[in-house]
């Protein structure tokens, strides 16, 4: 494997484990958000405290009017982008080993579980804890429904909704209600 950081690595889509070079700088990203996250879930904070302490999970401040009620779970952090207006409601993992891109007046409702993680099939890599990454985007005026999972690699167009319990497995068309498990569309709007 040409050398190159484990960033990249994930970024590419190919899959990092603990013998890839640069493992341990993962390794410290992921306790450093622990760190960060506990700070924002579970200490009694200032509005303007929390709003602090989102910046510094996220790496950069939210928009004004945009809100995540925790407890709110991460990896990283850093690999969340969200636009302006974006409501993530309680108990919502956003898993970002992968790029999560959130557009502007997003809803998520809350036990919304939103992947980018992807473990390979062969038994003997996933002992090693490999994993690659596909990155996610949920474009602007989504509404995602409580308890809902979007898997890695899944773009949610503009304006669509996905029901309540969902599991989206693919992209889904703008102006699109989608629900069930794998999530079909029902109807457009």
């Amino acid at each position: 494997m040409e050398k190159s950081s484990v960033w990249d690595i994930l970024r590419s889509g190919k899959e990092v484990g603990r013998d890839t070079p640069g493992h341990d700088i993962y390794n410290t990203a992921l306790a450093e958000c622990t760190e960060k996250r506990i700070r924002y879930n579970t200490l009694q904070l200032t509005a303007g405290e929390r709003r602090a302490a989102l910046s510094d999970l996220l790496g950069s401040p939210p928009d004004e009017n945009t809100k995540i009620v925790p407890p709110f779970h991460c990896d990283l952090g850093f690999n969340i982008k969200l636009g302006n207006n974006v409501l993530i409601n309680y108990d919502c993992v956003l898993q970002d080993c992968g790029e999560i891109v959130i557009g502007n007046n997003v809803l998520v409702g809350p036990g919304t579980k939103i992947v980018t993680a992807i473990h390979p099939y062969c038994a003997e890599r996933r002992r090693d804890w490999s994993v690659a990454c596909a990155p996610i985007k949920i474009e602007d005026d989504v509404w995602i429904g409580a308890g809902a999972i979007v898997l890695p690699g899944v773009t949610i167009g503009t304006r669509s909704i996905v029901g309540a319990g969902s599991v989206v497995t693919k992209d889904v068309p703008s102006d699109t209600i989608v629900a069930g498990n794998p999530a079909r569309a029902i109807r457009k709007l």
